[in-house]
């Protein structure tokens, strides 16, 4: 199993919010990127976000993790 589908569980909301604390939105798949790295989010899973995270324009914290749920 992937490092993004054990650790997005459906309970996952609690840790994407604060992953994305303090991330203004909408914002784009490489600021995303970025600000995760900015608020020290574990680096395997930056990684993996970069990886399956669809190129686009995200408009909350839902948006991104149905989009990585999706992959």
């Amino acid at each position: 199993m992937d490092f993004l589908r054990k650790h997005l569980p459906a309970s996952a909301g609690r840790y994407v919010e604060r992953y994305l604390q303090g991330i203004e939105f909408p914002i784009r798949k490489e600021e995303l990127v970025g600000r995760l790295e900015a608020n020290g989010v574990p680096g395997a899973v930056v990684s993996q976000v970069r990886k399956r995270l669809p190129e686009g324009e995200y408009r909350g914290p839902k948006d991104v993790l149905d989009a990585l749920r999706r992959r």
